[in-house]
């Protein structure tokens, strides 16, 4: 099987957390961030996990892992100035530059085990694939004084998600191209895009959030509380 290796963006700001960092606060007991980590840790196939977190944030982050008792697969790079800067740090600094790479964002612990595998078969056979989750809203474009442009048709509109896996050599061949045109993107698919590959849609769900806000910390103690998180990552 080819090696297949993970780098978790967490290195990020939490702007809208009233100053708590989101990656450390408690979900169901446990920290964001050892969710995130324990979600792609207790996969066998998976022999790497690239942690990108700020320098400064070493020794907290290195004490959770080993308290958690998931920090077997895991080597901390450092965040850059942008996430994409920071995803970059992590892919250089993965032992194996062949196989598979997952790029995920470390706010998102909810990822189910499902997600992860068609995510990785995704990427085996298409070179680049995203999670992403069908819209359910009716979806506008506005202009600078905030009148509707067009409506989108919803039918195919999804909302990205992560994770975004990648053949590992195209995702260092991208990240490096992207560094040497300044790149600017809100996510990884994005750069792929932007130099001409095709990227496979691995339908997902709105259950697999992002923490931005501590209405998503409620939202996501409640999916945990509700048992599907278990049952899904167990199936």
């Amino acid at each position: 099987m080819e090696s297949v290796s993970v780098v978790i963006a967490a290195g990020g700001k939490s702007g809208r957390m009233d100053g708590i960092n989101k990656l450390l606060a408690p979900l169901g007991g446990v920290p964001v961030i050892i969710r995130t980590v324990k979600a792609f840790h207790d996969i066998r196939y998976i022999k790497q996990i690239i942690l990108v977190i700020p320098k400064k944030d070493e020794s907290e982050y290195l004490s959770l892992l080993s308290e958690y008792r998931v920090n077997r697969k895991v080597k901390i790079a450092y965040a850059g100035n942008t996430r994409r800067h920071s995803v970059y740090n992590g892919l250089l600094s993965l032992s194996d530059k062949e196989g598979i790479v997952l790029i995920h964002d470390g706010a998102r612990p909810l990822v189910t085990r499902k997600i992860i595998d068609e995510c990785v078969d995704g990427a085996k056979r298409y070179g680049v694939c995203v999670a992403a989750s069908k819209s359910t809203d009716t979806v506008k474009i506005a202009d600078s004084i905030m009148f509707i442009e067009k409506t989108l048709d919803r039918d195919k509109v999804y909302n990205a998600q992560t994770p975004q896996a990648f053949k590992t050599e195209f995702a260092l061949d991208f990240h490096k191209r992207a560094e040497a045109d300044d790149l600017e993107v809100t996510d990884d698919c994005m750069i792929a895009e932007h130099y001409g590959h095709n990227v496979k849609i691995i339908e997902s769900d709105s259950l697999n959030l992002k923490i931005t806000t501590k209405s998503d910390l409620v939202i996501a103690s409640a999916i945990l509380a509700d048992g599907y998180y278990t049952e899904a990552h167990d199936s």
